[in-house]
């Protein structure tokens, strides 16, 4: 997997990629502290008003920047978002009224819903065999779950000598850095097409969202990222009910059960390539759909039953960890595979665009379930949709006889 290295376009866009997230992360422990440090008790209020928006952007503005990404070089537009970013972290320094925090999060999110789904359609330029690709798409999936981990780590270490805000400074040094590395980067020249070329702004900016709506392919693909944002819904929003209210454990278990998690999903990346060569990208996604299906549905019988406890937490985490890598990772090859290369940006604007909507779906959902409910309502429920989103996405596939 790692022999993807060797190119030296990849490597360094893969390291800015890294600066980059964790930047990021450091920023989301610091921004939930300046919430609390603003707001007290009400932090939870403001953090979920801020993912909101954050959700409600990167679905709306990701295919305005697709639409007009081809027409700058590609470089300078990544480092230019870059720039933007870290200037925007260092502003957070200097927070100290609730409305300034959301024009500066609001600047950054813009930035990135402009950053991620270019960067995403790049990668497959600098690759031109699949196997090589798919690598290159398990180190990138690998490199976020790596940083869900280990930046919450720096993040701790940080803070045992330095105020909370010092990761701001920490965050504004990894968009820098990410910037540094693109400029060192050669990133080939996109060319429009006639076709495109002729279609007006307006046009472009739904071209992508237009072409999940036609191909079966992409209408398949959209619903697999409702089965994705379901189970990853269910586990990030609902993970801590799990531990502190079901099971009565200490807060030092919920960051156990989330490594347990994201272990599962790191392990789940790096088998990608190797069983891609013997079996179809839409097997493995289905499987890992499935795989959290069926956790979700045997935790559910297992809390009725009386028999369930953290070990066995861990354990259905750990797999569905695997699931979720199964059903992400290979996502970018089904775009490859049905886009030409001046379309690359305005499909993973749009992929990047739904795939948050769903999530901007499923979030709420979860909780609501959760709350309204009871935890057994919250997973039964989730399956279903996981179950529901697989068996129609597989209906398009199978009508292209592509489903092997």
């Amino acid at each position: 997997m790692f022999s993807v290295l060797s190119n030296k376009s990849f490597r360094n866009l893969f390291l800015a990629q890294n600066f980059s997230l964790l930047g990021t992360g450091l920023a989301t422990v610091a921004l939930s502290l300046l919430a609390f440090d603003l707001t007290g008790a009400n932090a939870a209020i403001l953090l979920s008003s801020l993912f909101t928006i954050k959700m409600v952007i990167y679905v709306f503005f990701s295919p305005i920047a697709g639409a007009f990404s081809n027409k700058f070089n590609r470089r300078l537009y990544l480092v230019s978002l870059d720039i933007v970013r870290a200037v925007a972290a260092i502003g957070l320094f200097f927070v100290n009224e609730i409305w300034q925090i959301y024009i500066v999060i609001s600047i950054i999110y813009v930035t990135s819903a402009a950053f991620t789904p270019i960067y995403q359609s790049t990668i497959p330029q600098l690759f031109h065999e699949d196997e090589e690709y798919t690598k290159a798409l398990s180190l990138s999936r690998l490199s976020i779950d790596l940083e869900n981990i280990l930046g919450y780590m720096l993040a701790a270490f940080i803070l045992i000598f330095y105020d909370y805000k010092s990761l701001f400074i920490g965050t504004s040094f990894g968009f820098v850095a990410s910037a540094l590395l693109i400029l060192t980067i050669f990133l080939p020249k996109v060319t429009e097409s006639e076709a495109i070329r002729d279609i007006r702004f307006i046009g472009k900016i739904t071209y992508g969202l237009k072409k999940y709506t036609v191909l079966p392919e992409l209408k398949g693909l959209m619903f697999m990222n409702l089965a994705a944002s379901a189970g990853g819904a269910m586990i990030l929003v609902n993970t801590v009910i799990l531990v502190r209210a079901l099971l009565g454990m200490d807060e030092e278990a919920l960051p156990v059960a989330m490594f347990f998690f994201g272990i599962g999903s790191v392990l789940g990346a790096i088998l990608v390539p190797r069983i891609l060569k013997r079996y179809s990208v839409w097997k493995l996604m289905y499987f890992g759909a499935y795989m959290i299906s069926i956790v979700f549905i045997m935790f559910s019988i297992l809390i009725i039953l009386g028999v369930f406890n953290f070990m066995l937490l861990l354990i259905f985490w750990f797999i569905s960890g695997f699931g979720y890598s199964f059903v992400l990772t290979p996502m970018g090859r089904i775009i490859r595979s049905h886009a030409r290369e001046d379309e690359l940006s305005q499909l993973f604007a749009a992929q990047f665009s739904l795939s948050h909507l769903c999530w901007l779906l499923m979030y709420p959902l979860a909780g609501f379930l959760i709350t309204q409910f009871d935890v057994t309502v919250a997973l039964s429920s989730l399956a279903i949709i996981i179950l529901l989103a697989t068996v129609i996405s597989s209906g398009y596939i199978k009508d292209k006889n592509i489903y092997h």
